[in-house]
């Protein structure tokens, strides 16, 4: 009997043996204790998922310690050490994206006007963004009154299409001119700058009237003073193509102090751009 007993905890022993060094070697633990991460391009990871985020995975392969960060689009389905299985990324969907980012057909000879970046101290978000809206649209009308080689898109389309893709004052300055002409459709694409200052101009002036009663003299003073503001409206005009090359810069101050005096500057650029229909 003890010798019996003695051969099985021998046998024991050579078995947990064996089972510690095919740990050692595999790398990982029992299927049903780890969580397998199916990739898009067919690549399974083993280990355990520490985080998960909006967009990201904190993951760690079995047998390891170094922290992982994984993006989900690029997951296909997570399958928990729990058995159950979630789905991250369809694949037919993923190209369904992928064929959408390709962008719209490029139109030959079509010029889209961007919002114009509106510089001016001490105005109000919104008043900035309309000023940058009706500049483009003021840009638009005056390029369209001539037909030619030349067509423009309609602003409404041009806003449109941006906010469908989430480009905005600020994530513009992550896309190249060519790959906004992809999201526009457009051969061309125009941006512009107005950059205003202004200061107040003092103007007092004093009148004297005398009045004579007799042998009286009364005489009544007054001053006026009047304030004006004086604009400084500097328009900078660039255009590029869909090879991402710069086909025309300029720079104009208007010459006139007034509100709207930009104008000038405007139009006087656009008819010597390579757009404007001769």
């Amino acid at each position: 009997m003890t010798k019996t007993l003695k051969l099985l905890v021998a046998v024991a022993g050579v078995l947990l043996t064996c089972f510690s060094v095919l740990k050692a070697q595999t790398g990982k633990t029992s299927p049903g204790k780890e969580d397998v991460i199916l990739m898009l391009s067919g690549e399974e990871k083993h280990g355990r998922i520490t985080e998960m985020h909006a967009n990201t995975i904190k993951f760690v392969h079995t047998g390891e310690t170094l922290v992982y960060e994984l993006k989900k689009a690029e997951i296909n389905k997570i399958t928990f050490s729990s058995g159950r299985v979630e789905v991250v990324s369809n694949p037919s969907a993923n190209a369904g994206t992928s064929a959408a980012d390709a962008g719209r057909p490029i139109e030959s000879g079509l010029v889209a006007i961007l919002p114009f970046k509106y510089i001016a101290v001490n105005e109000p978000l919104q008043q900035v963004i309309e000023k940058g809206e009706k500049l483009q649209n003021d840009t638009y009308v005056f390029l369209s009154k001539r037909n030619g080689q030349y067509r423009f898109q309609d602003p409404n389309t041009t806003n449109a299409l941006l906010y469908k893709k989430g480009i905005d004052a600020n994530t513009i300055k992550g896309y190249t001119y060519d790959e906004l002409c992809k999201v526009l459709g457009a051969e061309f694409v125009l941006q512009g700058t107005l950059s205003r200052s202004v200061k107040e101009s003092v103007n007092s002036s004093s009148t004297t009237t005398s009045q004579s009663e007799g042998n009286k003299r009364q005489r009544d003073n007054s001053a006026n003073t009047t304030v004006e503001n004086q604009y400084e409206n500097e328009v900078t005009l660039g255009i590029f193509n869909k090879q991402n090359e710069k086909i025309f810069a300029n720079r104009r101050t208007a010459f006139l102090n007034n509100e709207g005096s930009y104008h000038d500057a405007l139009f006087y650029m656009l008819k010597r751009s390579p757009v404007y229909n001769k």
